[in-house]
């Protein structure tokens, strides 16, 4: 008996915190009625639907740009790299630690 009492415990718990929990964002929840807006029951779910796939696929798409941006570069570097490979001389010349301020090579 004690077990039946702890489930029903355990249910009505529940059904009285989960609604809490479950009901979505206030701006969702405390809505104008649908008859407000053109196109009646259709128009607020649809936006609110559009408006969070912009918002989930927004941060995939920026993480993806950069990975292909970064992608390209080194694609285009070991071309470069692939291109240069020329015998160097046995002593190479020193590197510059500062450019020259006018873009001028030596």
């Amino acid at each position: 008996m004690r077990w039946a009492v702890r489930i029903a415990l355990v249910v009505v718990l529940a059904a009285v915190l989960v609604p809490a929990f479950a009901s979505a964002c206030p701006l969702c929840k405390d809505a104008k009625a649908d008859t407000d807006y053109a196109g009646g029951t259709a128009s607020l779910p649809n936006g609110f639907y559009y408006s969070i796939l912009l918002m989930v696929s927004a941060p995939f798409l920026v993480v993806g740009g950069l990975l292909l941006r970064i992608w390209l570069a080194r694609r285009r570097n070991a071309a470069i790299g692939s291109a240069d490979a020329a015998p160097s001389p046995a002593v190479a010349p020193p590197a510059r630690l500062v450019p020259d301020s006018r873009g001028a090579q030596p």
